[in-house]
Parts: structure tokens; sequence; C-alpha cells
């Protein structure tokens, strides 16, 4: 059955992400980061006010000694001498009495008080029904952030610091983060990147001063990485002499020989893409990834012919606020009609679908069914078209901008779902050479098959990860074979 995909882009609000993992999906969206900080600052507040309380009993136990040793410091040769001073001494004997009676009862009551216990009565307390995160989640987190890395090809040094595609916030990691990164990409079999991890690490261990780890031991990390990436380099090329190496897992030269930065910024400058349906997976890879980084694919001229319009669609509803039209490509014909919800109709679809919220599956091995992502980790809320009046007055919408027959209750569309998705930015078309920006109240549009009803392997896409900000995207898919005499076939299986 095919389908013709239109993407309603809700919200691109800012806020740190982190975006993948199996088993777990606690950080896969938005609403489940918001939930586990919100469990954090109870968990805060229960161990700032431990500390306070902590402090206010050792204060009163310091201010104990502090009078005690203001007698020791009576001046005397020898200890009967010292004891008959402060023996005949009236305020010294007032405040041994006040010391040992008064102030000993408070600090008797203090020691006696047991607040770690109290303590950890309230955070098992905060603890009761909530969700802590497990070693999932953290390598999880760790695998979204060097996927990150990878993808949009961040500064290291600039990434470790807080800064994340030229927005500097004050998140910041230490010489053992970058060493647990480093190990990540290593044990993923990503060489190359392992070392950059492990060389960030180096600098900043010195920078701390060895404070979360030593020097020498991340010495040991990089040469181990740098010998695993070059035995592999000349295993592959023995295997084959003119393969092409994946860029973000290994350099063409092996790393002993590296120029260090030098190497890196030449093979950026010398890469080539390839576009059309006839690329290898390495391509859609590379041309993927490029994309997701705002690169430029398609030539100038290409782009040229390019527009943006308005257009009434001959519906009279639509004359008087005709739908504004922008055009990514041609060959697929990809694009952005703007405007098309409100702030309140956002807002309305977001509220119906967060009690709905579920992590997206799919398709898994024939004869397994569904199955959950490791790359892609949405959340999906399926609402149908009676859960409220707004969803029926969107699919009339979307037939009058379409051109085409929406209604699900006669199996002409799927039911509008919403997703909390990776966001990197876009949506990118590999094959195609064109990326989609999330535009606030935006819709993009594309069909998925040609009108010979045969797939369109130029609509090849996929949301490019998070790097910061969430994005909230509502999906209509409408059915091909309720189209018959709005989009008629052709016979032709190239067209």
């Amino acid at each position: 059955m095919g389908l013709i995909r239109v993407i309603f882009m809700i919200t691109t609000t800012m806020m740190m992400l982190g975006t993948r993992t199996v088993s777990s999906d606690m950080f896969s969206a938005s609403a489940d980061l918001a939930n586990t900080f919100r469990l954090e600052q109870k968990v805060v507040n229960v161990l700032g006010e431990l500390v306070a309380q902590t402090e206010a009993k050792l204060s009163i136990i310091r201010q104990y000694l502090e009078d005690y040793q203001s007698v020791v410091e009576e001046k005397a040769t020898s200890e009967e001498e010292f004891i008959e001073r402060v023996a005949g001494n009236p305020i010294h004997a007032y405040r041994l009495m006040k010391r040992l009676y008064f102030d000993w009862q408070t600090v008797e009551k203090e020691i006696k008080t047991d607040n770690w216990r109290n303590a950890l009565r309230q955070l098992e307390h905060v603890r009761m029904g909530a969700k802590f995160p497990k070693e999932e989640d953290f390598f999880g987190a760790a695998q979204a952030l060097v996927r990150l890395q990878d993808t949009y090809e961040l500064n290291m040094t600039q990434l470790a610091r807080g800064n994340l595609w030229g927005r500097q916030t004050r998140a910041e990691l230490t010489a053992q983060d970058c060493l647990f990164m480093g190990k990540h990409a290593f044990n993923a079999g990503a060489y190359a990147r392992a070392v950059e991890w492990f060389e960030e690490s180096y600098i900043l261990a010195g920078l701390e001063n060895n404070k979360t780890l030593r020097q020498d031991q991340v010495m040991e990390f990089i040469q181990h990485a740098i010998n695993m990436h070059d035995d592999t380099l000349q295993q592959t090329k023995q295997r084959q002499p003119m393969a092409v190496l994946s860029h973000t897992n290994s350099f063409q030269l092996p790393l002993r020989e590296r120029p260090a930065v030098v190497q890196r910024s030449e093979i950026i400058r010398s890469r080539k893409y390839n576009v059309g349906k006839h690329i290898s997976d390495q391509d859609d890879a590379s041309n993927f990834n490029a994309l997701c980084r705002g690169e430029k694919l398609l030539d100038d001229i290409l782009l040229a012919e390019l527009k943006c319009w308005y257009d009434n669609r001959h519906q009279p509803y639509l004359l008087l606020m005709p739908i504004k039209i922008e055009q990514h490509s041609i060959e697929p014909a990809i694009y952005t009609f703007h405007d098309v919800l409100s702030d309140e109709e956002i807002e309305t679809i977001k509220e119906l679908a967060k009690p709905l919220l579920a992590r997206s599956l799919v398709q898994g091995k024939i004869g397994t069914g569904h199955e959950i992502s490791s790359v892609r980790t949405s959340k999906t809320a399926w609402l149908p078209e009676g859960l409220h009046p707004l969803l029926n007055r969107l699919t009339r919408r979307i037939a009058l901008i379409t051109g085409l027959k929406t209604d699900p209750i006669r199996d002409e569309a799927e039911l509008l779902q919403l997703n909390d998705v990776e966001r990197g930015g876009s949506t990118a078309f590999p094959r195609a050479g064109v990326a989609v920006k999330p535009t606030k109240k935006g819709a993009a549009f594309w069909f998925n098959l040609k009108r010979s009803g045969k797939p369109d392997p130029l609509t090849l896409h996929g949301a490019c990860p998070v790097l910061l900000g969430h994005k909230w995207v509502s999906n209509k898919w409408i059915r091909e074979t309720a189209q018959t005499f709005n989009r008629r076939c052709l016979l032709d299986a190239n067209q």
C-alpha cells in the first residue's frame, strides 16, 4: 500500500536532549528528560538539606572544640602547672562548667540525631515510583554524544567546553568524560574518532592538573587506539586495494604519519558527494551527515530553478489566505507549506498527544514484527479523528492544500500521528541531495511513490539527530489507493 507523506513542524523550542538507547527510552524525548531533571531537583533538595543540617551539626561541635582550645593555649611549664592555673581561674572554672553542662547537652543532642537516616527515608520516598537512569541510559547518552559529534563534525575542543555548533552553553566535559567517550567510540570500531576524544581528554587532564585522571593514563589509550586504527587500515587495504574508507571512522593515512590537524582539514576539503538513486549505502550515509551539517550538495544551476509562491489551489477557502509554498526539490518534488497551523492548534495537538506518547517501533526482520530501534528514538502518539474537533478540521485543511483525499474514516489516510523526535535541524534526503529545515507551523510534503505506483528511491530520508533542541512533528500519511481521480496513475514505471 502506497503512502504520501505530510509532516507538520510543530515547534522547535530549545533545550538539551540526548538521543538514543535500546532497552530504555528515558532520554529519547524532551518530556522524559524534563521529568528526569525534576527528579534530580528533588534529590538535590534532600541532599542540600542534609548538607545544611550536617554543617550546622559540625559548627556546634567545632565551637565546643574551639572553646576548649582557648583553655589549652594557657602557657605552662608542666601539666600540673597548667591544671593549677585553669582550676585557679574563676573564668576558666565557669567556662568549664558551661561546656560540660550547657554546651554538652547541645552537642550530645546533635550527635544522637541521625540526619543520615532521615535523609535516606526522604530519598527513598523520592525514588518511589520514579524512573532512575539505568546502565543502558548512561551508555545511550554517551552513544548519542559520540554520534552527534560525528554527524555534525563538531570541533572537539569547543564541544568539550560546551559550545554546540556556535551556541555557548555552561555544559562542559571533564577529562574523564572525554576518556569515556573515546572508549565508547573505540568499542564501536571508530578508532580515528576515539583518538580525537582521547587527545582532548589528555589536554583537559593537563588543564585540570590531573584532577579527574592523569595524563600518562590517557596516553596509553591514545597509543592503543592509534595502533588499532592503523592495523585495521592496513588490513582493509590488503583485502581491497581500492577501498574507500568512511571519513567518520578512519583517516586515509595511518595516524602515526598524520600531520594532526592538517590531515583532517584536507579530507574535509577534498570530499565529493554523489546524488541520485544509484548511489551506494556509503554515499547515503555521507550525504545524510553532510545535509545535516547544512552542506550544499546540489550545484547552483539546480538551486536557481527552485522558487517560492502563493497558491490558492483553486479553492474558495484559500482565496483570502493562499498557501505559502517553498520548493526544495524538483525531482523528486519536495515542498514546505508555511503557516499551516496556528499557535493555539499546535498547543492543542501537543496536549492531546502527551498522555499517549510511547516509544516508536520500526519494522524488524521478516517474521519478527516490529522492534525498538537503536538509531531511531522517537515517541509516537496515534490520534484518532474523533478525539478532538481540531483533528477533523486539520484533515479537511490538508485535503484542500494537497488536493488529495485524506479522510481516515473512509480509509483514505492513516491517523494523524505526533512524534517527539530527534532534531538536528533538518529532514535529510541523501539521494535527492536536499534537506528540509524544521519551520514552526510549516508542513513538509512529498510523494513516496511515482505516478506509476512504484516506490521513488530518491525520497529516501531520515531525521537528523538532536544536537540542541527538540522537535514535535505531526505526520499525515495519505493512502495512494484513494487518489485514483486526484492523482492518476501512469503506465510508465519510470514516472
